[in-house]
């Protein structure tokens, strides 16, 4: 009987690595058949009372193990290291919380350190930016004004000296 539980539990594990792991449905397919044959084999072996405690067991048991292994598996270690959360700052800069990385540019001066054709780069408050313009083209050491920020977008026009 220790077996049979053994090979259901084996199945499960396997529907749950089928998950992750890009095999073109394999390893699930031997999951669902390894829990079919321990529900065959405990009617075989043990009697049609025991298949049949067996398969109901098996009808509830495997169910609850995936939703409780979905439930912790993204506070477990694993699942913490291969699931991005929201608002988690990635080394690249990247942030799932959706904010807007130039928010407080707006309305702000600065001066074209290239030419923009109609893009190049703009200092403002000492940093460095990649900007466009709406169409026209503004020379080097030019005076800029940021009139609209959009995503990683800065569009500048020409400003007044």
């Amino acid at each position: 009987m220790i077996g049979l539980i053994s090979l259901a539990l084996v199945g499960t594990l396997a529907l749950i690595v089928e998950l992750f792991v890009p095999a073109g449905g394999i390893i699930g397919l031997v999951g669902i058949g390894s829990i079919i044959t321990a529900v065959v084999r405990a009617f075989q072996t043990q009697g049609t009372l025991t298949g049949s405690l067996f398969l109901m067991v098996t009808f509830i048991t495997v169910p609850t193990i995936m939703v409780l292994y979905f439930k912790f598996f993204p506070g477990s270690f694993m699942g913490k290291k291969l699931i991005l959360f929201p608002g988690r700052n990635e080394p690249d800069g990247s942030s799932g919380s959706g904010s807007h990385p130039y928010e407080g540019l707006l309305g702000k001066t600065g001066t074209a350190e290239t030419k923009l054709r109609p893009s190049g780069m703009i200092i403002v408050d000492g940093k460095r930016y990649s900007a466009v313009t709406g169409g026209e083209f503004i020379d080097e050491n030019s005076l800029v004004q940021i009139i609209q920020t959009e995503g990683n977008r800065i569009v500048v026009r020409k400003g007044e000296e």
